[in-house]
């Protein structure tokens, strides 16, 4: 067996650590984990960080704050997105 060294960033492991705790936490078994960073919105949207920023100053699309840390709720900002087209 050979052994594999896989490096992350601070953020990134920070990241994994929260969702983790959240789905150790969640109380419904099937809910989906929809909470994402602002690179995952970025590149499920395909758009750039600086649109997402405009769109969020714009209050275009939903978002929320962990700490300094902007949070999306994926579903949340889809339904707002196709409600406005």
């Amino acid at each position: 067996m050979e052994a594999t060294n896989i490096t992350i960033s601070k953020e990134e492991l920070k990241q994994l650590i929260e969702d983790a705790v959240y789905k150790a936490n969640c109380t419904q078994p099937n809910l989906e984990y929809n909470i994402i960073t602002e690179k995952e919105l970025s590149e499920r949207l395909n758009i750039t960080k600086v649109t997402l920023h405009k769109y969020r100053k714009q209050g275009k699309i939903p978002f929320f704050k962990v700490d300094r840390t902007i949070r999306y709720d994926y579903k949340e900002v889809m339904e707002t997105i196709k409600f406005k087209k």
